[in-house]
């Protein structure tokens, strides 16, 4: 233990160290007479404790306690007083010393009883001022808001980022109640939902509101209202709060342009139908027109050139037509029906439907369902993938080299992934990169290639918000790769 003993009087200095000695064994005390003397030892020497006398030749009362607080080291103050200065020994209280002692009642007892309460009331008080200061910090280095509210709605304590986030320099008067502050369309049920917090203890309520800044303008806050009314050290509403007038902005941005997109979506659809509808019965009467002609009565070559050209459009026209009307069946999202699938059924029905061409081609089909047998998706539209992606492979198959064909589904972060791998005469990606899945993109010369189907199968995979990517390389093959949501019902 290290104290040092401030006190003039050589008497009382000889009686203290002796209660020190006899209370604390092997205590160091350091000795001076003189307040200077004490603020130059506090400067080199680090002490448990400072015993202070009141009536010192340089510095009387008050003064000489100011002086010791205004160090950077701050150890534990017991006051020595004589019985005619008890008054100021308590007054002394109030300016941060830990203890006082009336120098006629002190024995070795009450000495080391009033030095380790003082050490570990100190301990204590600077542990509350490090997490005062703590919390004071986060405070004010928080982006959000804090405000106290007493029970009538009126501000009576703002931190320095509400002052910010209102515009303010410094505490104004603000109050739940006032018509200026609070946006006259929430002002109704702000008042209510504060009368609600109010009527009841600890009560945690959140909603969002405008308020006035300082500049006049309106912003949005969402805030956290906590009725800390009954807690003593508080007796307030606390609110806390953050600007979201940007966010509340995008949100209105994003349903307009919602909006705007549905309603653009369902006139497009309206003009779709109306064009297949209106087209569908004239080009129905121009194609039994060609059928019901008599060729053999047309003798004029010119004629016939002209005519065989007339019948290549219209039938094109045809085609085209029905792939339009097919487009839009993919894109119409009601008649959609998701459940649980066997990916080895819906396989079986695609090869079932191009069994000619599988025939035909002698491709060698490998699939594994087992790492993920099932998918919940739309079967119409899965048969239409599996009949899409076989068929092209067919298609595009090396007329060099047998097709081969392997078909796997596994889990793959949290998805499903459906993988289809040919050795077919594969593309350049550096030339299809991305407009492979475009609709009527066509990269390879075949008379049947109409550049829909890889359109409709991204189309029907984004419907159920998967995904499908390719990897190919030039004469030597193409990999599908078709990501599905799980789903765990």
């Amino acid at each position: 233990m290290n104290v040092l003993l401030i006190e003039d009087n050589e008497g009382d200095f000889l009686l203290v160290q002796t209660y020190l000695l006899e209370g604390i064994p092997g205590a160091i005390i350091t000795h001076v007479e003189f307040l200077t003397e004490g603020l130059k030892a506090l400067e080199k020497t680090f002490f448990d404790v400072i015993l202070l006398d009141l009536s010192l030749p340089d510095s009387k009362g008050e003064n000489s306690i100011t002086q010791l607080k205004l160090l950077k080291q701050q150890p534990p103050i017991i006051v020595l007083t004589g019985s005619s200065d008890k008054q100021i020994g308590i007054n002394s209280l109030r300016l941060g010393v830990q203890d006082y002692l009336v120098k006629d009642e002190i024995n070795e007892t009450i000495l080391q009883k009033s030095i380790s309460y003082s050490i570990e009331r100190k301990k204590n008080q600077q542990q509350l001022e490090q997490s005062e200061k703590r919390f004071r910090a986060l405070i004010e280095n928080s982006t959000d808001g804090l405000a106290e509210i007493n029970s009538n709605g009126v501000v009576i304590e703002m931190s320095q980022s509400a002052l910010n986030i209102l515009g303010y320099t410094n505490k104004v008067n603000l109050s739940f109640a006032n018509l200026n502050f609070i946006h006259p369309d929430d002002l109704k049920r702000i008042l209510l939902l504060f009368n609600l917090i109010v009527s009841e203890h600890n009560k945690v309520k959140s909603t969002q509101f405008r308020v006035k800044r300082a500049s006049g303008n309106y912003i949005w806050l969402e805030a956290n209202f906590h009725n800390l009314l009954h807690e003593p050290a508080v007796n307030a509403v606390v609110l806390n709060f953050r600007d979201i007038t940007g966010r509340i902005q995008n949100e209105q941005d994003r349903k307009a342009l919602i909006d705007e997109l549905t309603t653009s979506n369902t006139d497009l659809k309206q003009y779709t139908y109306m064009a297949s509808h209106n087209l569908r019965a004239p080009l129905t009467n121009l194609i039994s027109i060609i059928n019901m002609m008599d060729w053999e009565v047309i003798k004029d070559e010119t004629c016939i050139s002209l005519l065989n050209a007339f019948k290549e459009s219209t039938y094109k026209l045809n085609d085209t037509l029905n792939d339009m009307i097919e487009v839009v069946l993919v894109k119409k999202m009601a008649d959609i029906t998701v459940k649980e699938i066997a990916f080895e059924n819906v396989y079986q029905m695609a090869v079932q439907l191009l069994q000619p061409q599988l025939l035909q081609s002698g491709a060698i089909l490998h699939t594994d369902f087992a790492s993920a047998p099932l998918v919940y998706f739309d079967v119409v539209h899965l048969k239409n993938v599996f009949t899409v992606l076989i068929g092209n492979a067919i298609k595009y198959a090396a007329t060099e080299r047998t097709l081969q064909l392997n078909i796997t589904s596994n889990i793959k972060d949290g998805e499903i992934q459906l993988v289809f791998s040919d050795n077919g005469i594969g593309m350049d990606m550096e030339v299809v990169k991305d407009k492979i899945f475009g609709l009527y993109q066509r990269f390879h010369n075949k008379d049947d290639s109409k550049g829909l189907g890889l359109y409709m199968v991204r189309s029907q995979m984004n419907t159920h918000s998967g995904s499908i990517s390719v990897d190919s390389t030039l004469n030597k093959g193409t990999i599908f790769t078709l990501l599905f949501k799980k789903i765990i019902v």
